[in-house]
């Protein structure tokens, strides 16, 4: 079975109003790209080595609904998958690290797989979804469960890069595809050195002996 291209939305323009149809702005998504960046980056090396992944989510999180539940989104835990909704727009926004965002060539996968739960809020609200003569996606019929956007960022020691792209229903662990991707922000790092980890070595010069 052949699997569609998804509709790249990377102009300025074109991605300002792609955004505006699902309530957000490129100003928010900044936002949260970068405040999970930093808290990933505010990790020590004494740290667990799940942290910067953790923390860069939970920031995420954070940013996502401190910047939109003022606008009248609320907080939803439907199956242990956090979301925010948008009752009047019919979406529900996720938060996702990737491994790579912004390359047309290449889909974003989730650095933690994905389960059955979010495979069923996926394909509850995108199996509403039709595609139009211009081959954009459609909204979602009004009365179905609100269809899924995700907010991809991804980090290296040079890039951040965020999308917000909409996934189709899928089988496994991953996404397998998107409706709609949206490229919103490509920018270089300025490399940042912690200047605290000499302290640290320092202050957690441990001895180890035997009882």
């Amino acid at each position: 079975m052949s699997v569609s291209s998804p509709v790249i939305i990377r102009n300025e323009e074109d991605v300002q109003g792609a955004l505006q149809k699902i309530g957000l702005t490129r100003e928010v998504v900044e936002k949260i790209a970068f405040s999970a960046a930093a808290a990933r980056a505010d990790t020590l090396p004494v740290d667990p080595s799940n942290a910067p992944g953790q923390l860069s989510y939970i920031y995420g999180v954070r940013a996502v609904r401190l910047s939109l539940l003022k606008e009248g989104w609320r907080v939803c835990r439907a199956g242990n998958v956090e979301s925010t909704v948008n009752d009047k727009l019919g979406v529900r926004l996720c938060f996702q690290n990737v491994d790579a965002a912004c390359n047309p060539f290449k889909n974003p996968h989730a650095i933690s797989g994905k389960g059955n739960a979010s495979r069923n809020l996926v394909a509850a609200g995108q199996g509403e979804l039709f595609v139009n003569e211009e081959g954009l996606v459609g909204k979602p019929v009004i009365g179905s469960n609100p269809t899924v956007w995700v907010i991809c960022v991804a980090v290296d020691d040079a890039h951040i890069r965020a999308e917000v792209s909409c996934p189709e229903s899928f089988e496994g662990a991953q996404f397998e595809n998107f409706h709609q991707r949206i490229f919103v922000v490509d920018q270089e790092l300025t490399p940042i050195t912690q200047k605290h980890d000499l302290e640290i070595e320092e202050e957690f010069d441990v001895a180890v002996s035997k009882k």
